[in-house]
């Protein structure tokens, strides 16, 4: 009887470990944008459909991604921004017409990026501070044009509908007087969202 009891017990055991373990690891990473950019979180959860007002934006069938995202709060159709919002743009991705279209995964510069921290009244901005990324072009050995930019995505999975992936570099060109000149992400960035559509 003692023997059953332990085994009944040890049963019950593994099988609430299992599912505590099940509960615990999340099926797929969090739909949204997520980072810590100039040493601030930034947070902007979105709903995993094209049509979120927080965070969407388009595939790039040559290889990248075009999206952007401001911090929300709420859920669904009452999603609203916060008030004091944080917004990141992104158009990144193989700009060169005669390189094949890249397929995940894969790491691309951003032809243009920006980082923008607002400050509000009454749900009205009434100051900025704004970085963009730098971005150069020059002629590669091949005939290919190589691009360089201070802000970079990697491209993780696409599979038609959600794409996902990483951010990584500093939003170095302030545009307003007085704004630091660098706002840096540290480390890495994440996106995960479903796409509007795919562009060519």
């Amino acid at each position: 009887m003692r023997r059953a009891g332990v085994l009944l017990a040890l049963t019950l055991g593994a099988a609430l470990l299992a599912e505590s373990t099940a509960a615990a690891r999340p099926a797929h990473p969090p739909f949204g944008v997520f980072a810590t950019i100039n040493g601030k979180r930034y947070k902007a959860p979105a709903t995993g459909q094209p049509d979120d007002r927080c965070v969407n934006g388009t595939y790039v069938a040559s290889g990248g991604v075009v999206f952007g995202a401001i911090e929300c709060h709420g859920r669904g159709r009452r999603k609203r921004s916060r008030r004091n919002p944080k917004v990141l743009a992104f158009a990144c991705g193989v700009i060169d017409p005669n390189q094949q279209p890249a397929t995940p995964p894969f790491e691309a510069p951003c032809v243009a990026a920006g980082y923008t921290e607002f400050r509000t009244r009454h749900g009205i901005p009434v100051s900025m501070k704004q970085w963009l990324s730098t971005v150069s072009l020059e002629p590669g050995p091949d005939g290919t044009v190589m691009e360089h930019s201070s802000v970079n995505i990697r491209i993780d999975s696409f599979d038609g509908t959600y794409v996902r992936g990483t951010f990584f570099g500093v939003f170095d060109m302030p545009q307003q007087p007085g704004t630091p000149t660098q706002a840096p992400i540290s480390g890495e960035g994440t996106f995960y969202f479903a796409v509007r559509g795919v562009s060519q």
